[in-house]
């Protein structure tokens, strides 16, 4: 859960899920960012593909107290509940769309965040930009992929950001999926696993995958996970249209009832 790292309790703005810590950080402080929690884990034996890192499809919002904008200015406390979600120091990402609109964005460069100011109101947040650079770390370190804080979070409807639906997880997705496509080599894509995790592989090849697989299976569905009844090994993922198969790790099944692999 690399988010909600800061918040009103600082008495002082701060980006709540931060890729790096900043230069001035000091104290406990540099603990509270992504890349040191995920390190943390892994340097205490967790294996690195197990690990998936949280990501927030909505901001923290502080109310400032002076002019001052910067981050670590100080705050009078939580920022405005936005207009839907209606909670004191949120906005979802469609409310920021939504309350920064014509606003200039700031970046954060150690941290690799972006946050915004309208009026007294600031929040810290994620965009693309952040996405491209956590994902660029998550493989760096051969990290297990991510999750993510919610759907409904997201501009699901594109009526907001001008994005698109979805415009946030469909940009993790590009990038940690769409990639993928059915196996034409004998790399296989990760599989998808959410009970009795396992560092094994599947052992099919490239070449019984794509026999035992219909590169039109997704075509006028609605995207999401679906078994092969030709290969209960494997399953297809279905976005937009497109056709992903995807395997289980050896020895275990999809099951549709969890849309997760398991033991027969």
């Amino acid at each position: 859960m690399t988010f909600d790292l800061h918040g009103t309790w600082d008495r002082v703005t701060g980006h709540h899920s931060p890729l790096n810590q900043r230069s001035q950080d000091t104290g406990g402080r540099i603990y509270l960012n992504t890349a040191f929690a995920m390190q943390y884990w892994r340097d205490q034996g967790v294996p690195a593909e197990k690990l998936i890192l949280g990501f927030a499809a909505y901001g923290r919002t502080f109310t400032l107290s002076f002019q001052s904008s910067e981050i670590g200015a100080p705050i009078s406390g939580a920022g405005n509940a936005g207009r839907y979600t209606k909670e004191a120091g949120f906005w979802s990402y469609y409310e920021v769309c939504l309350n920064l609109e014509g606003k200039t964005v700031q970046w954060i460069a150690d941290q690799k965040v972006p946050y915004g100011t309208t009026g007294n109101q600031w929040v810290g947040f994620d965009n693309k930009d952040s996405i491209n650079a956590k994902v660029s770390y998550l493989k760096e370190n051969n990290f297990g992929g991510v999750f993510v804080w919610s759907l409904d979070l997201d501009d699901f409807n594109g009526q907001f950001c001008k994005q698109g639906k979805y415009p946030l997880i469909s940009h993790l997705h590009t990038l940690l999926v769409s990639d993928i496509g059915v196996p034409t080599t004998d790399e296989t894509p990760p599989a998808v696993t959410k009970d009795e995790p396992t560092t094994t592989t599947t052992t099919a090849t490239a070449a019984s995958c794509a026999e035992q697989s219909d590169p039109n299976f997704c075509i006028g569905k609605t995207s999401g996970l679906y078994p092969n009844p030709s290969n209960l090994n494997s399953f297809y993922n279905c976005f937009n249209d497109i056709t992903y198969v995807q395997n289980c790790p050896s020895g275990l099944v999809f099951r549709d009832s969890c849309k997760c692999c398991g033991h027969p």
